[in-house]
């Protein structure tokens, strides 16, 4: 049974942390042992989760957008023949849902793969997990060295580039390793865009969190007969969707700005206290 009081924490710390470049999963492991807390049901998981998802779709509606219409591009246009018809302007949507479909694929295989084995490896052990907090606040300074060019806007991701950021988002099931902060940061380093390395960052999520979702509703379905449920599980998915929204917003404009390399203040100073607690 899930409180009302520690539905809205939770929900905070999954709208805040999942888009801050701050490990979501880090700061949960964290809440857990100094909290005491012993974690919520899988299936309250997933409404968390989906208070994110409706926050992603809310603030980069118009990218979202262009996938779907990439989709039916490629559907009605050139089903058989999809990468002839993404070398043409009209073909700009369907080239972007490729990009996607390729950062899907190592994101998908680590995840299925190895998910069970970090989750058990960091278990407890707080010397990985402010090692991996650390890990994350290097990638994020390694960006205040990274300065825009004359035509930066026009720097477009690559399918390499898309894999690359695709592998490291799997990566980032490791506790302490941040989804957004990692994700961005080597598309930075990489030579995307701002702007772009931003929003291919959250799109790319998408498909992460609906298989999330199912995985976790596959494996909670249970917890729907739990009394009580629905109500502090709609109010966690509330908080997290109107504190993912703030906190997108925030970190959009910070990546915007080159900026982003702030969190890696904050992230050393978790991963220290992480080791600290595992000395």
């Amino acid at each position: 049974m899930i409180s009302y009081l520690s539905a809205v924490l939770l929900g905070l710390l999954q709208g805040v942390t999942e888009f801050l470049p701050v490990s979501s999963s880090g700061h949960l492991v964290l809440v857990q042992h100094l909290l005491h807390f012993k974690g919520q049901s899988l299936l309250f998981d997933v409404w968390l989760h989906f208070g994110t998802l409706l926050a992603i779709l809310a603030i980069l509606y118009r990218p979202v957008l262009r996938l779907v219409n990439g989709v039916w591009q490629w559907l009605t246009r050139a089903p058989l023949h999809p990468f002839r018809f993404m070398n043409r302007p009209e073909g700009r949507d369907t080239y972007l849902l490729f990009l996607v479909v390729i950062a899907t694929i190592p994101t998908a295989l680590i995840g299925f793969g190895f998910k069970d084995t970090f989750e058990r490896l960091f278990e407890g052990n707080f010397i990985l997990l402010g090692t991996a907090f650390i890990t994350t606040a290097v990638l994020l300074f390694l960006t205040r060295f990274k300065r825009p060019g004359p035509s930066e806007r026009d720097i477009a991701v690559t399918p390499l580039q898309a894999l690359s950021i695709g592998t490291i988002q799997g990566l980032a099931i490791i506790p302490g390793i941040s989804r957004s902060g990692s994700t961005i940061a080597l598309a930075l380093l990489l030579g995307v865009s701002r702007r772009k390395a931003g929003e291919f960052s959250f799109l790319i999520v998408i498909p992460a969190i609906a298989g999330a979702m199912l995985l976790e509703t596959l494996h909670g379905s249970a917890a729907l007969s739990g009394g009580g449920f629905l109500g502090p599980a709609f109010v966690g998915m509330m908080v997290a969707f109107i504190s993912g929204l703030f906190a997108l917003k925030v970190l959009l404009r910070l990546v915007n700005l080159g900026k982003i390399h702030r969190f890696s203040y904050y992230c050393l100073f978790v991963g220290a206290l992480s080791l600290w607690i595992g000395r």
